[in-house]
């Protein structure tokens, strides 16, 4: 992976982190963020080998959105810049919720606007129990447009209206009971939390779980009736792999399968 200058990569045992690296920018994204998290989550999607990517941010916020420089306070942005710098952001999201492998959101701290949707993005997350979120655009004059499918998706309607419309701030716990995160720690354990849950993706059989996700992705977007016929194939193909006759195997023999990295392998 080539280095970038407002993402920072790491690679785990097995798995990658993601690092939103613009601290003093409360790491909003602006157009070069947005492409090298486009280029770098593709790249690791496409890596047979990343059973999960971690995305996290320095400092003390996780992510404030798009950044308003890069949005033009000082200038009125035309209606083609304007639209082009949209579809930038919908391709972010999309190409990170579009990844094939699980990925996993490490919230330690703040969360605006834009940020909310990254989290909305990802498989699993987890966040620091001081985090705090808020849907902040319409204090700005903004709407939530780019990232309201991803919300909804995630939260469903009765929440988005609750907190898109007041724009106020909620807590983890409240993130939490939404649906928007699934695990709420204290700060200090939460590099560690996120951690297991990623390690734990080494010891699983990696093209199911990602054939896992791209399974419940096709069914959402699937008429009712169809929904049948794409389960039964699914469960033949996946019971005919060679992943199903080495995970069968290897539990009968009451050995670890053949996909597990052994601790400390890179």
């Amino acid at each position: 992976m080539k280095p970038f200058t407002s993402i920072l990569t790491e690679s785990g045992t097995g798995y990658a982190r993601v690092i939103l690296n613009r601290p003093d920018r409360r790491n909003a994204f602006d157009a070069r963020m947005v492409e090298e998290l486009c280029e770098t989550f593709t790249a690791l999607g496409q890596d047979q080998s990343v059973r999960a990517i971690v995305l996290t941010g320095s400092g003390p916020t996780f992510c404030a959105g798009a950044d308003l420089r890069w949005m033009g306070t000082d200038r009125i942005a035309s209606a083609p810049e304007a639209r082009q710098d949209a579809e930038r952001l919908l391709a972010m999201f999309r190409t990170i919720d579009d990844c094939p492998c699980p990925v996993i959101g490490c919230i330690q701290g703040a969360v605006y606007g834009g940020g909310v949707g990254l989290i909305a993005a990802c498989d699993i997350a987890a966040a620091a129990a001081s985090a705090t979120f808020a849907f902040s655009e319409v204090r700005l004059g903004l709407v939530p447009a780019v990232i309201a499918p991803f919300v909804l998706a995630k939260v469903g309607n009765s929440f988005v209206r609750r907190f898109c419309l007041t724009g106020e701030p909620f807590s983890a716990s409240t993130a939490r009971d939404s649906g928007l995160i699934h695990d709420v720690v204290e700060p200090a354990a939460l590099d560690a939390h996120v951690a297991s849950l990623a390690e734990r993706m080494t010891h699983l059989a990696p093209q199911a779980v990602r054939d896992t996700k791209a399974l419940f992705r096709r069914l959402h977007h699937l008429p009712h009736e169809e929904r049948w016929k794409v389960c039964v194939e699914e469960n033949v193909r996946a019971r005919l792999s060679s992943e199903a006759q080495e995970g069968i195997r290897a539990f009968r023999e009451r050995r670890t399968p053949n996909w597990v990295k052994p601790t400390g392998v890179e």
